[in-house]
């Protein structure tokens, strides 16, 4: 059973083709996400299908809310189900 203190672990994707560069992702969750070099927005951890994730924080739902394109996705690190946003 799940301790339910424990954040939900998630994997962030970015839809690089739809990405405008805005930056309010990154200055949103500073601790998950970043503009690359090419402008375009990236999570600082690089987490394929199946890894461990990050934990859900307040701040990275919001990113994903906030984005202006909907460029971000969450999906739960452990059943793969898309979390964010609603589909």
């Amino acid at each position: 059973m799940t301790d339910p203190r424990t954040p939900l672990a998630v994997i962030v994707q970015v839809d690089r083709d739809r990405c405008i560069g805005s930056g309010m992702c990154a200055s949103t969750a500073p601790g998950s996400l970043t503009l690359g070099a090419d402008g375009l927005a990236r999570p600082l951890r690089e987490q394929p299908t199946g890894a461990a994730g990050e934990p859900l924080t307040p701040e990275l739902a919001d990113a994903v809310d906030f984005c202006p394109v909907e460029a971000l996705t969450l999906y739960g690190a452990r059943d793969g189900r898309r979390i964010s946003p609603a589909g």
